[in-house]
């Protein structure tokens, strides 16, 4: 029996015992040993095919630390490659935004009256405080533009700014975007976060919130009270750190009495509130925004012309502007894209403000054509643009009949096209039919 058994000698038997212990441990220096040993020497085909194990396991494990190594130094470059990266792009976002800051601060709030002197003072003052801010005005009065003005002023500058139209979204779809929506709510619904989520640190503008639908005024007023939203489909509270701002040109006021606007919001809301009045209510203004205008045209279109005669202007200041500073904005690029000339001149004007008489300015003072000079104010001329229009038009006629001619001559000019008649005065079709009926004209 023991004669069948192959004779080993006793180092080699040793060194497979260690070996077989080593390998245990997971130490495989001791594989390399034994594979040395058996190189050179004759041994039974058992050690042989053993040793000749142990070599390959050996060179495969020398192979996976060679690629992990190579992976490890594939990784750490490609880690010093990410936070150059990084630092690039942290860099590249920080100048983003500062240009950003500055396209925001070129569209500026522009007028001279005092009445929108007064309310630029105000929002100096509102800007540093975190309180809730109620804008109102009509339509086109640049509600939006000084609620982000409130925004850049103020402490939470460096956070977002984000802004939603309350009454441009379906009432269906508006809480979801308000709010966010949990995963599984529907089927192939994603989770996302809602606008609350993406302002928190910042402001958030809600405008038209007088067009928001009940049911969403109560979630409102719950953020505001309680600083926390709640995703639909959600059953957790997500704190929410934002300023609000909103905006409506509808009298919140009577549609709490109409049971059409939640009071208690109404309340909260009006905490701080900041009216913007109409253009035809500061015509004097009408100068620096076409300035403005002209401006900002030309830097977006060079082939633009920079320039506007007296008399387009003053045929400009005769106008009510129905769609105020957006219907302003329209006309002034329209005729500076398409002037034939050096300057805008009265020919270039829609047909509506060239039919006009032409509204004296004060001695042609240039200074109504420059906001940045102080208008000088003769002796015995009326401060107001509005009362010297009224004084000199033949025959004598009150602000709203003008309009309502201006809005005749527009119907009778596309044929009765409600759609052409609102794109021809620069508002909207809802605008349109709103005027109608105040105007009572059928």
């Amino acid at each position: 029996m023991n004669n069948a058994l192959p004779q080993y000698s006793p180092q080699v038997l040793s060194s497979l015992a260690e070996t077989c212990a080593a390998l245990a441990k997971g130490d495989y220096g001791r594989a390399k040993e034994l594979f040395a040993l058996t190189a050179g020497q004759q041994n039974s085909p058992v050690i042989a095919e053993l040793a000749e194990a142990f070599g390959f396991m050996l060179v495969k494990v020398e192979a996976r630390e060679f690629h992990l190594e190579k992976l490890a130094e594939d990784l750490e470059v490609a880690y010093k490659e990410q936070s150059q990266l990084q630092k690039t792009l942290a860099k590249e976002n920080k100048q983003l935004r500062e240009n950003l800051r500055k396209d925001t601060a070129q569209q500026r709030i522009v007028g001279t009256s005092p009445v929108m002197r007064e309310i630029m003072s105000q929002a100096e003052r509102i800007a540093q405080v975190d309180a809730t801010v109620l804008i109102t005005g009509e339509t086109g009065t640049g509600k939006g533009m000084l609620a982000r003005t409130l925004h850049d002023d103020g402490a939470r500058a460096a956070g977002p700014f984000v802004a939603i139209n309350c009454a441009a979204i379906p009432s269906t779809l508006l809480e979801s975007e308000l709010f966010g929506i949990e995963k599984g709510v529907a089927s192939g619904v994603t989770a996302r976060m809602g606008r609350f989520e993406q302002a928190d640190g910042g402001s958030i503008f809600l405008d038209e919130i007088g067009d928001m639908p009940l049911e969403s005024q109560a979630k409102i007023l719950h953020v505001i009270e309680n600083r926390c939203v709640e995703r639909i489909g959600g059953r957790k509270s997500i704190p929410v750190n934002v300023r609000i701002i909103a905006a409506t040109h509808r009298d919140l006021a009577a549609m709490c009495e109409e049971k059409l606007f939640r009071s208690d919001l109404y309340y909260r809301l009006n905490v701080i509130r900041l009216h913007v009045p109409a253009l035809r209510e500061r015509p004097e203004d009408i100068p620096g925004l076409v300035r403005y205008f002209l401006e900002r045209c030309g830097r977006r279109n060079p082939g633009a012309v920079s320039g506007i005669t007296k008399e387009a202007m003053r045929r400009m200041m005769a106008h009510t502007w129905p769609g105020n500073i957006r219907e302003l904005e329209n006309e002034t690029e329209r005729a500076a894209l398409l002037a034939q000339g050096s300057s805008i001149t009265p020919q270039d004007l829609s047909s509506i403000l060239s039919s006009l008489a032409p509204q004296p300015m004060q001695a042609d003072a240039p200074e109504l054509l420059h906001p940045s000079r102080k208008p000088v104010k003769k002796k015995g001329t009326p401060g107001n643009a509005s009362a010297s229009l009224v004084a000199q038009a033949a025959p004598v006629r009150a602000l709203v009949d003008m309009e309502a001619e201006i809005v005749r001559r527009a119907l009778a000019q596309t044929g009765g096209n409600k759609s052409q008649t609102a794109r021809l005065l620069g508002i909207s079709r809802e605008g349109l039919r709103k005027m109608l009926k105040r105007l009572n004209i059928s």
